[in-house]
């Protein structure tokens, strides 16, 4: 039996989680479903759900539908975003631009693509730029 591969997405996305509930600060004021299908070599491996609901409610990040669909609350625009292990991990960190990743194809979109360019100031607002080293000393780290 083969194990699924390790994903930069399962220890990233929940480490973002966690710095949200530690500090209201970083809740961005966006409203909106992210469905990210990370893949791996083309193919998909794992779903993740980044339910952001404005500043006023704590953000949610899942790899569960039915927790993301509890957790919304009213209408919610939705974007669906697919995009390899690898280059989550250089978007999140800033490593390339969300614009640069679409126009490339590293990252594909259906749905409101406005919104789904507002999920790059997210990411700076966590820290991207400056944790970099710190993420990937983390994956690094899992790898061995």
């Amino acid at each position: 039996m083969t194990q699924p591969p390790q994903l930069v997405s399962n220890l990233l996305l929940p480490e973002l989680e966690r710095q949200l509930k530690e500090d209201k600060n970083l809740w961005p004021n966006v409203k909106g479903l992210f469905i990210v299908t990370v893949t791996k070599k083309k193919k998909a491996e794992a779903t993740w759900y980044l339910l952001l609901q404005g500043n006023e409610i704590m953000p949610l990040i899942t790899a569960s539908e039915e927790e993301a669909r509890a957790g919304t609350q009213g209408k919610i625009r939705k974007v669906k975003i697919q995009v390899d292990d690898s280059d989550l991990l250089n978007f999140i960190t800033g490593g390339m631009t969300g614009v640069k990743a679409y126009m490339t194809g590293k990252i594909k979109v259906k749905g409101d693509l406005l919104l789904a360019q507002r999920l790059e100031e997210i990411f700076e607002k966590l820290g991207g730029r400056e944790s970099n080293e710190q993420a990937l000393a983390m994956t690094n780290k899992s790898k061995l």
